[in-house]
Parts: structure tokens; sequence; C-alpha cells
């Protein structure tokens, strides 16, 4: 019996927030074996078993998955299932998960536990120059969250000292100073953090580089072969 892997977890009063590992699923090679992205070329039927199983160790009773385009639009969502294209869920919805698929880019989550709201987006290089981040948390307030009582949770990426992009590309983030590492490297975590430190207070972040980690999937390290989506999930329990 397969059992979904924890990478990293932690909890504010009923709402849990999770960071993935790529291990305990049941996909095969080169999706070893947690993936949870049906659009990698991995069995159908393998993504769901997955999905049904972080959907379990999240406490849910369903599961709406991120259908990320690199761009900052948000979707309220109420129903599991594949959500209508965008890089940012925002529910308020009890015992309903929210899944941010990654492998490189960087997932982070919001939730205001008293209110009942919770959030989730992801962000790579076109994210983070398109600042999803304020787009969610934008969605969020709109949706009855209060920044004041908010936590947000960042989740494992690729490091800046393994991100080497086009020194080109760098310059794009001059509206985005904490994003540059160096002429040719990028450290997304930190251009998600600098938004997210101005507005809300508790921060938590899970350690872990994605390139570095036999533990993700990342991307970069498959080298242009088939790999695997792991990601960062959020629900907050009826119970």
């Amino acid at each position: 019996m397969s059992v979904a892997q924890i990478f990293d977890q932690t909890s504010f009063g009923s709402v849990k927030v999770i960071s993935l590992s790529r291990n305990g699923g049941l996909s095969n090679a080169p999706f070893n074996s947690l993936n949870l992205a049906d659009y990698v070329g991995d069995e159908a039927a393998a993504v769901r078993a997955n999905l049904a199983l972080v959907t379990e160790l999240a406490g849910a009773s369903g599961i709406a998955v991120m259908s990320a385009t690199h761009g900052n639009k948000v979707n309220v969502v109420s129903s599991l299932g594949l959500a209508p294209s965008g890089d940012g869920l925002v529910t308020r919805e009890s015992n309903l998960g929210l899944l941010a698929l990654t492998a490189d880019c960087v997932g982070f989550a919001l939730t205001d536990s008293v209110s009942g709201v919770i959030a989730v987006g992801h962000a790579g290089w076109r994210g983070v120059l398109a600042n999803v981040m304020q787009s969610v948390v934008d969605t969020f307030v709109l949706s009855g969250g209060k920044l004041a009582q908010t936590k947000a949770v960042i989740g494992p990426a690729i490091c800046g000292s393994c991100y080497e992009v086009p020194s080109d590309r760098v310059s794009q983030f001059s509206e985005h100073p904490a994003a540059i590492l160096d002429e040719t490297h990028l450290d997304l975590r930190s251009g998600v953090r600098s938004v997210l430190t101005k507005q809300i207070d508790s921060i938590y972040e899970f350690p872990g580089c994605t390139q570095e980690s036999e533990n993700l999937f990342s991307y970069r390290k498959a080298s242009g072969q088939p790999t695997g989506r792991g990601g960062l999930v959020i629900a907050i329990s009826a119970s």
C-alpha cells in the first residue's frame, strides 16, 4: 500500500499546509512516484490515485488542482477537480484542499483560519514579474481574509544559487530587485517573500531546493526529460 510522503508541513488551528515529497505514490519512472500532474505523460489512473492519497493526507474530502499558466490570474473555487486556468486559488469551503503544482517554481499559501479563507499561489519567474503574489493577496482579502490575522507559507523551490538564467532575464527584474541574486541568478523565493512580508507579519518557510533534493521533483534536474510535479497543498477541516 502506498502512503504519500510529506516533505514538510505546518498547521494553524484547523488548517494544514503540506509540502509534498516526490515519494510514496503509484506512478512509475520517470514520474516516480507521487506525481500529481496529468499533463506530463504519466498514466491517468496513477495521477488520480496519487491525488486521492494527497487528499486524504490533507484531511480533505476533495481537492481543487491548479492549472497554472505562469501569469497572475486567481480563481475563487468551491468544487474539486481541475480548476480554471490561473496561478492562484482561493476558497472558503471547509474540507476542500487547494493544490499548487510545482517542480522548481514557488508554491505559496495564505490562511486566515479565523475567517475561514485559504489560498495557494504558483510563482515562476514570469509569475514573479507579473506579481501573482499580490493578485493572490488581493483576491484573498476580497474573499474575506484579514491580513492582520493571516499566516503565509512559502514552499520549497529552486534556490538562487542553482537558478542560473540569461542576464537579459535578470535585467527584467528591476521592479523586483529582491529576486535578483546576481547578474545571472534569480532567487524566486526572495521575490515572493518580498511582496508577502510587506503585508503579512507571520510567514513560515519550508526549506529545500528542488534541484538539490532527491525528495522533490525538479524540471531543471530532469534536463528536458519527462518528470512529475509535486506541490503545496492547503486545506481547512470542518471537523
